[in-house]
């Protein structure tokens, strides 16, 4: 059986786009128009006036984060498009086009910093961002050091997506962007746990699920519905229901992410297998792997975290993580967090009109292979 498929779900393919193909539509027009707005006002509005070539090197940055925003799942818009329809059936309108951008935008900065923060060199099949950059410093033959430069010029896009993301957020209703802003903290803070823990090799479990609530569980799931909620008008109890839903839901997301990273297919993933086991990122993989594993199983899961790992080492620790059963139990997981979600969803008071969407959302969200 393929990871991602469950027992009787096996080869299971739900993709969110499909659910909303006119509103994925609006958001890539909406960026689209935003992106190409920018390009003017930085030639002519700053206060130096550029040459023709400086102007050229402002549009390179547009681009790399045009680029940087192609490929992706957009699991988040269409969380957001849901929670507004959740609230009484109306389909959502240009404000909710617009939250769902800030959101891929956000995302695109979250990513484009996490592969500088954790060197990974892929990013959804192609080269990271700050790779891409480094081969063009290498190209053109310039000065400085490459890799110092790829990295600086990826942060550069990065901060650029995090800017216009707030630029939108600053135009929504007030509940609206309160949910952005403790959106934005818990990331940040997810994100901070998981560098911690990579590096003080923590190994335990509850330590791995609140960095999975808070990187994956309300960054993906929890606020994006809420936001969308929070733009039709939503009801605390809606709130609160699709925190019961989103919170389980986005743990599962994250828990899939990690057995995807060990054990998936690299060409389905866009991403190496064992790059987590070279971080050491602190997964429930791990910690569950390290309470069960004997003496020479413990030696074996000590050189977690070492970037040199190579492709025989890292094969040897994902025998670890199966002869302790880690794999078995956070599939297990997985199962048991997606059943608490759909649970809340069908007592929620979400319209009829958004269940079976987010249903579906669930299955695709905790069973991809990607």
């Amino acid at each position: 059986m393929k990871v991602g498929a469950e027992p009787g779900r096996a080869g299971i393919e739900v993709r969110p786009g499909r659910l909303t193909d006119d509103f994925d539509r609006a958001v890539d027009a909406y960026l689209r128009d935003l992106l190409a707005a920018e390009a003017t006002p930085w030639t002519d509005g700053l206060a130096v006036r550029l040459t023709d070539r400086a102007g050229d090197r402002l549009g390179e940055l547009l681009a790399d984060l045009c680029a940087s925003l192609t490929g992706g799942k957009r699991l988040r818009p269409a969380f957001c498009h849901w929670g507004f329809v959740g609230v009484d059936g109306t389909p959502p309108g240009d404000t909710a086009v617009r939250a769902a951008a800030a959101l891929e935008l956000l995302h695109t900065f979250a990513l484009v910093h996490d592969d500088v923060m954790d060197g990974s060199s892929s990013r959804r099949g192609a080269p990271a961002l700050h790779a891409t950059l480094l081969a063009r410093h290498s190209c053109h033959g310039w000065r400085g050091d490459p890799r110092r430069f790829g990295a600086g010029l990826a942060v550069l896009v990065g901060d650029l997506a995090f800017t216009l993301a707030h630029r939108i957020a600053a135009g929504l209703p007030d509940s609206a962007a309160r949910t952005w802003h403790q959106m934005c903290t818990e990331l940040v803070v997810g994100q901070h746990l998981d560098m911690l823990g990579s590096a003080t090799g923590e190994r335990d479990a509850d330590y791995a699920t609140s960095v999975a609530t808070l990187k994956s569980g309300r960054y993906t799931v929890v606020r994006p519905l809420q936001l969308g909620a929070c733009l039709a008008g939503g009801s605390r109890s809606l709130m609160a229901a699709y925190a019961e839903y989103g919170g389980p839901l986005g743990v599962a997301f994250q828990l899939r992410d990690d057995l995807l990273g060990a054990f998936g297919d690299s060409a389905a993933t866009g991403k190496p297998v064992g790059e987590d086991l070279r971080e050491g990122r602190p997964t429930l993989l791990l910690a569950v792997a390290a309470e069960r594993a004997g003496p020479t199983d413990r030696r074996l899961l000590d050189r977690v975290g070492d970037p040199d790992l190579d492709d025989d080492e890292v094969a040897a620790l994902t025998a670890v993580l199966r002869r302790t059963g880690a794999d078995v139990e956070v599939e297990q997981q997985v199962k048991l967090a997606v059943d608490r979600a759909l649970l809340a969803l069908e007592r929620g008071p979400v319209h009829p009109r958004a269940v079976p969407a987010l249903r579906a959302l669930a299955e695709e969200a905790a069973w991809r292979q990607r």
